[in-house]
């Protein structure tokens, strides 16, 4: 794997803490690997048609990282191209999630205003897949997650590679504990 792609969550940005880690930690031990962190915007379609283009774009098959609603981007991408992905407390039906959330809302890192539709909403329902290869899956639980309830993860990923994690929050405090080891998953090959 020559290339990564993090994808950040709902409302989130690449200056979160995951990705910020994420970059630190390949700078330092791993400069080989290129790292994409997309600023996705909030219409899902056009959020997808952007990870899409970042994938096309790599010269090889990237590995994938999503958290939270970037958790299930990364599913559906991996299931469309066969590719790797650890999801980091993944969103599991977000069109169920996100429908308290219509209208305007603030991104957490940058403050810009942008507007949830039903449509946006109906948009995630109808994309939705269940993971098309469970052995190229990882997914990363803590049972404290305050946003999304672990379970809902556990039953959906069920066969893929699921490790949960007592405790932390929605943010994934392991996460940097957590970055040697999703690499090394991400790098396997397919063929095992």
């Amino acid at each position: 794997m020559t290339h990564l792609i993090y994808i950040h969550g709902f409302n989130s940005s690449p200056q979160s803490l995951k990705a910020q880690q994420l970059l630190a930690f390949v700078q330092a031990c791993r400069p080989d690997i290129r790292v994409q962190v997309p600023a996705l915007p909030m219409n899902p379609e056009a959020a997808l048609a952007l990870l899409e283009s970042c994938v096309q774009a790599c010269p090889l098959a990237p590995g994938l990282i999503g958290s939270s609603m970037g958790g299930f981007f990364a599913n559906v991408l991996a299931a469309r191209h066969g590719l790797r992905a650890v999801l980091v407390n993944p969103a599991v039906h977000p069109h169920q999630l996100l429908r308290r959330h219509l209208g305007v809302n603030h991104n957490y890192h940058t403050g810009e205003a942008s507007e949830l539709r039903a449509a946006h909403v109906d948009f995630l329902q109808r994309t939705e897949v269940a993971p098309g290869h469970r052995d190229r899956i990882r997914v990363l639980l803590e049972t404290g997650d305050e946003t999304l309830d672990y379970r809902d993860a556990e039953r959906f990923y069920t066969g893929c590679h699921v490790e949960i994690a007592q405790g932390g929050s929605h943010a994934f405090e392991g996460f940097q504990a957590a970055l040697p080891s999703i690499v090394d998953f991400l790098e396997q090959s397919n063929e095992q």
